[in-house]
């Protein structure tokens, strides 16, 4: 009999060790005989992205920040909020849908599914752009009605959230060269984390990846 596939969701902050202890997990599971697929679910990704990149392109806008960042700071605000609700109806009605069936398809066959990011932090990032853009319209509901729903019909088997105090974060970005924008975000975003459900928090800022990693995968054994 084939063994069942796993969805493994990590969700967190830029700079928190995500990809980092993916990438090690990974190697560890297939070293133990699993079969793995990586993917990542997220905001502003996909056709969305694409669109943000050309806009922020054909306006000369340039900078180390994302385009919906420098596009709406730059005195484009109302151009932002329609690019806003482009993206949330692409990635709601496209790139999701069709993540979701590859997701589907690896589990059917065994696979552990290892994404980054997924359905919640995509739920937030929309929930956040919204109000910092101060976006009012009727359909914009819609899409987001349609992420809850799709959340509760393929739930993570198992949700990890890596996180760190913002003092270690903020020397993180330093060295990534990444800057203080993500500051509020970061705050409000640890906020929504800890409302969630079935998630397992780990704090990176005191442990190594090797503890990391151990630590997450003693959660993955447990859950076998």
């Amino acid at each position: 009999m084939a063994r069942r596939g796993r969805l493994i969701v990590f969700l967190g902050p830029v700079g928190v060790g995500k990809s980092t202890i993916i990438r090690g997990l990974t190697q560890e599971l297939r070293a133990r005989g699993f079969r793995t697929y990586t993917i990542f679910i997220k905001a502003f990704h996909g056709p969305a992205y694409a669109l943000w990149v050309l806009t922020a392109r054909l306006l000369g806008l340039n900078g180390k920040y994302a385009p919906w960042f420098i596009i709406y700071k730059s005195g484009h605000a109302n151009l932002a909020k329609v690019l806003l609700m482009l993206s949330i109806y692409l990635d709601t009605f496209i790139s999701i849908p069709l993540k979701l069936m590859i997701i589907r398809a690896f589990r059917c066959i065994g696979y552990y599914v290892v994404s980054e990011e997924y359905l919640q932090s995509t739920i937030f990032d929309y929930i956040y752009s919204i109000i910092n853009t101060r976006t009012r319209n009727n359909f914009i509901s819609v899409p987001l009605e349609i992420l809850n729903s799709l959340l509760s019909k393929y739930p993570p088997d198992i949700t990890i959230a890596l996180m760190a105090n913002i003092s270690e974060l903020k020397r993180r970005w330093v060295i990534r060269g990444y800057g203080d924008p993500q500051l509020r975000y970061v705050l409000l975003q640890y906020s929504f984390l800890k409302k969630l459900d079935h998630v397992f928090f780990i704090n990176t800022a005191d442990m190594g990846i090797k503890d990391t990693l151990n630590k997450v995968l003693n959660e993955i054994i447990m859950k076998v």
